[in-house]
């Protein structure tokens, strides 16, 4: 049986059964297609063990933990659903393991170089200054994805200027505060696209000339590293997501409930949430190392 032809249908299953972001379901059709025709796989009857065992050093190879992870995620997602349906004699990647996932603590920004940025976006008066102020103020002030940020229709917005209305994920809502200085800047920000008579024709919140209709990630990222360079930040650090974790480490160290944060930051399990406690417990290792009395047996008092 043609292997295209599977993919085929497995991506019209899960296209109809679950709740996939647009992003998700191009990563699996992408991951799938990649490992057919890195394989030259025309028939499914082709497939060996050799010819998954190459594949997995390829991945290992050329991709980090996170993506390998995903892209295997990818396959034997498919190759259970070929089980299932009867359609492969043996599925090889039925006993195939993950790679030993070790996350990482994020890196962030600090509180002074995010107000930094922001307080610099303002200097630019300008419809474009104040959209990118706007953009800044909600991704730090909420931490939602940067694809939920430049998506974002006007219809999300409540009446009153209060929060905003997110589409998670899985295709559920969840509902985000907006602080006072936030809804000023978005009331002004929409008051003068009326007055300029700036319009889409489906009410995006940041609309463009794009093909999706709205700014897209991409842009938004050049337009933050543009900014960030000017605040004489360190590139590393200018990425949309850098902000998303600057937000929760922030909210942490402030003494914000975790399960409030994992509510805004949109995550389905708070065992994702809770990679920013490990930043907390780096601070207080180096607290204790400098200043507790002490520190010469910390090593043996303290294993964190």
């Amino acid at each position: 049986m043609q292997i295209t032809y599977l993919i085929e249908k497995y991506l019209e299953n899960i296209l109809t059964k679950k709740n996939l972001s647009k992003n998700t379901f191009l990563s699996y059709k992408n991951d799938i297609e990649q490992f057919q025709k890195l394989l030259n796989l025309k028939e499914i009857e082709n497939i060996d063990e050799e010819k998954i065992k190459s594949y997995i050093d390829f991945l290992a190879k050329n991709y980090s933990t996170t993506t390998h992870c995903r892209k295997l995620s990818s396959l034997k997602n498919f190759f259970n659903f070929l089980d299932e349906k009867n359609l492969i004699k043996q599925n090889f990647f039925y006993s195939t393991e993950f790679p030993k996932f070790k996350r990482t603590i994020p890196k962030i920004l600090s509180e002074e170089q995010i107000k930094k940025i922001i307080n610099l976006s303002y200097k630019d008066s300008s419809q474009k200054g104040m959209r990118l102020s706007l953009m800044l103020e909600i991704l730090y002030a909420t931490g939602i994805r940067i694809s939920e940020l430049v998506s974002l229709k006007i219809g999300n917005i409540s009446d009153d200027y209060s929060f905003l209305i997110i589409l998670n994920k899985g295709r559920k809502e969840r509902i985000v505060p907006l602080i006072s200085n936030v809804q000023s800047i978005l009331k002004k920000y929409l008051n003068n696209s009326r007055d300029n008579k700036i319009k889409s024709s489906i009410n995006y919140l940041f609309p463009s000339n794009s093909k999706l209709g709205h700014l897209t990630r991409v842009r938004f990222f050049q337009m933050l590293q543009k900014i960030g360079s000017e605040a004489l930040i360190d590139k590393e650090l200018l990425s949309p997501h850098k902000v998303r974790h600057s937000f929760a480490t922030h909210l942490l160290n402030r003494g914000v409930d975790l399960r409030l944060i994992q509510e805004s930051l949109g995550h389905k399990d708070i065992s994702t949430t809770q990679i920013y406690t490990h930043i907390q417990t780096k601070k207080l290792r180096k607290i204790l190392t400098e200043k507790h009395s002490l520190k010469k047996n910390m090593s043996k008092l303290i294993k964190i």
